[in-house]
């Protein structure tokens, strides 16, 4: 199913689901918060500028969605876990993540050293240069306690990584295969492409979708080539 037929197929394909959106004060993040509430789920947005975020927060509350508003400081281990317990507080569950931001290279260096490794134990692709990238680095925190969360499973989406963040994006779905918990990344596309994309990811139609990074509006795995069906 393309992603442009999830509401063709259910109007709220997300309902009852809990998702958490770093990065969501504005561009790409406030559009997919925006597309994720009016797919049904409840968003907890987070970025380390509250006024924006309230204001978000405070639109989808307005149209019938259910939202709050966090301020985090998404570098240090300390807010990001408080960050994962506030959405639990609020909602009760953790059902998937969009991770839309950047480490400043101030981050918890043993936290993120702990969650790079364990990744790289399973995958080869994790190199030197991948784990010292600061934007891995700080994917990696925030998937660190997202994926301690997701109780019955989840999927998690991280935006426009760079080639280190789609190294520990595979990285950590081959860790993670068989535990119901999928993870991939979306790369390029406008705002509203990408926000589809994550949704689509985010819903049972991306079930069979793991480790890949997906570039809209075809959601074509980036740098491979369309299969040709059988028989032609």
């Amino acid at each position: 199913m393309a992603y442009e037929a999830v509401h063709e197929a259910s109007h709220e394909p997300l309902q009852g689901r809990t998702v958490l959106v770093t990065g969501a004060a504005g561009g790409a993040g406030a559009a997919v918060a925006w597309a994720l509430s009016r797919a049904g789920a409840s968003v907890v947005l987070a970025a380390g500028d509250a006024e924006p975020l309230e204001e978000q927060a405070a639109r989808i509350g307005a149209a019938g969605g259910h939202a709050i508003a966090v301020r985090t400081d998404l570098t240090d281990q300390v807010a990001v876990r408080r960050l994962v317990e506030q959405t639990l507080g609020a909602f009760g569950r953790l059902d998937a993540a969009c991770n839309n931001t950047a480490c400043s290279g101030t981050c918890d260096d043993a936290a993120c050293d702990a969650a790079c490794h364990d990744a790289a134990r399973h995958d080869a692709a994790w190199t030197d240069a991948a784990a010292n990238d600061e934007r891995a680095r700080g994917l990696a925190l925030a998937m660190r306690y997202e994926i301690a969360s997701m109780r019955t499973g989840g999927s998690i989406v991280n935006l426009a990584p760079g080639p280190a963040g789609i190294a520990l994006t595979r990285a950590t779905a081959r860790r993670l295969a068989g535990s119901g918990i999928r993870v991939n990344a979306v790369t390029a596309g406008g705002p509203d492409e990408i926000a589809g994309a994550v949704v689509w990811l985010c819903s049972d139609a991306a079930t069979h979708i793991t480790g890949e990074t997906l570039t809209p509006p075809s959601l074509r795995p980036a740098n491979r080539p369309r299969k040709r069906p059988a028989g032609r």
